[in-house]
């Protein structure tokens, strides 16, 4: 058996910008729990503020600043590198291949979470696409409108009864909660793109990190001159992360749109909020 590089270096700091980027992509969230009444309130008053939740800063800085440092040696010129001599197409057919991977994790995480038709759903999806799609290189499920739910174990944690968790900045991992730290690393274990790289090699997960990365190289500019980009990241992933908790889609500030030109916020301000 080839040894494993699990996750790989560039699978384990995609986060760091990744988060930019999705925090900038349309993504579809969960139902609000029942409980959750978000008619006629804002998102500030469903929500609590970010930097609650920060109270390790003194670890996270100097956390944030190594991957930030291995990001910029390593990882963003290996993504440059793969987005460019490798034809669109291509990409995108590796793109659909691991987000077809994601499939049974999801299904399982809906089945945990109590929703029995939408892991049904998920399987669905996998199974179509691994036979239809050419091993989820193609992605007939969506032409044939079968909705993609992505949800981990950090949102089934949620679900479960653990609401509110720190922000931590993982070494290598880049920016989480001990809550969704903890689902990462289920994930790790678990995920079939570790089985794929034990079973065939370990290029299974480096060309995983080079797609991950690839996918957030148009966020970079989000965090580039920006001032205190530790502050900027933090709030930009709990934000987003919070709407994939609750479904806050209605009460999405503008920024959050996929078509909004971006503006970077007043650095003093959040500071001092």
């Amino acid at each position: 058996m080839k040894p494993l590089i699990r996750p790989s270096l560039s699978a384990l700091l995609l986060a760091l910008c990744v988060a930019c980027g999705a925090a900038l992509a349309q993504t579809e969230t969960e139902p609000v729990d029942a409980g959750v009444e978000s008619a006629g309130r804002s998102i500030e008053e469903i929500l609590p503020a970010a930097d609650d939740n920060d109270p390790w800063e003194r670890f996270n800085r100097p956390m944030f600043r190594l991957n930030s440092t291995l990001d910029r040696i390593l990882l963003r010129p290996s993504a440059v590198v793969y987005t460019r001599v490798t034809p669109r197409i291509v990409r995108r057919g590796v793109s659909n291949f691991f987000d077809n991977l994601r499939e049974p994790l999801t299904s399982v995480n809906l089945l945990l979470q109590g929703r029995p038709g939408r892991a049904a759903g998920s399987l669905g999806r996998f199974l179509l696409n691994s036979t239809l799609g050419v091993a989820g290189i193609l992605d007939p499920a969506t032409h044939a409108g079968i909705p993609d739910h992505d949800q981990d174990f950090g949102q089934t944690l949620h679900r479960w009864g653990w609401k509110r968790s720190r922000y931590v900045v993982l070494p290598l991992f880049g920016p989480a909660t001990v809550r969704d730290g903890i689902g990462k690393g289920i994930a790790s274990r678990a995920s079939p793109v570790s089985w794929l790289a034990e079973e065939h090699g370990a290029e299974y997960s480096v060309l995983y990190g080079l797609d991950a990365r690839a996918r957030g190289l148009s966020a970079d500019s989000f965090l580039r001159g920006g001032g205190d980009e530790y502050l900027l990241m933090r709030e930009a992933y709990l934000q987003y992360r919070r709407c994939q908790l609750i479904d806050c889609s209605d009460m999405l500030p503008d920024y959050l749109l996929p078509d909004y030109e971006f503006e970077l916020p007043d650095i003093d301000a959040l500071r001092n909020r």
